[in-house]
């Protein structure tokens, strides 16, 4: 069995690889800041949850052969976040259709175009790697990242409840054209 990793992305400004065990306290840092457990419910989370999280990233490239990418500033070399897709079996009614999308950025990167940069980045290679629509889903009251799903043609389908909350589920098409997606 050949395990798969993910293939490593640049952009302009991002160098996008392959989850490693030392990406463990950036991974911790950026989901246990402040404004990140507010974006997602209000409870930090505890090393073991992010420990699984990062096993999880890791596990899913070799699994299902897509994943999330750890993000890097090219200039510093500095974390700045996670952008992928996943399975994580939400017990969410109804089940997510697709491959789900995702992506968190630490504060401080925030406002630089660095998420339109990395989504960008991962959507060209899910066009030309997957076959299939995708679908995200997120908080009500997160604005920021609806904008992004719809810039990057995500539509809204419909709300739905997680954890008892209602959020919002994106659908984006798979492209008539993969190739020519993101020009």
């Amino acid at each position: 069995m050949v395990l798969q990793q993910a293939p490593q992305l640049e952009t302009e400004r991002l160098i996008l690889k392959q989850f490693t065990l030392e990406d463990f306290p950036a991974l911790q840092a950026c989901w246990t800041d402040p404004e990140m457990v507010k974006i997602n419910g209000g409870e930090v989370p505890t090393g073991e949850a992010v420990w699984a999280r990062l096993l999880r990233y890791i596990g899913h490239w070799q699994a299902l052969g897509y994943g999330y990418w750890a993000v890097f500033e090219k200039a510093t070399n500095l974390y700045i976040g996670a952008f992928g897709f996943q399975d994580a079996h939400r017990n969410i009614e109804p089940a997510l259709p697709y491959p789900e999308a995702g992506w968190t950025l630490i504060a401080q990167s925030r406002g630089k175009g660095y998420a339109n940069e990395a989504l960008e980045a991962i959507l060209h290679w899910a066009d030309t790697s997957l076959s299939s629509p995708l679908c995200c889903i997120i908080a009500t009251d997160n604005q920021r990242s609806s904008y992004l799903a719809e810039r990057f043609n995500f539509q809204f389908d419909s709300d739905v409840y997680y954890h008892g909350k209602e959020i919002r589920l994106f659908i984006r098409p798979f492209p008539s054209n993969p190739r020519q997606s993101m020009s």
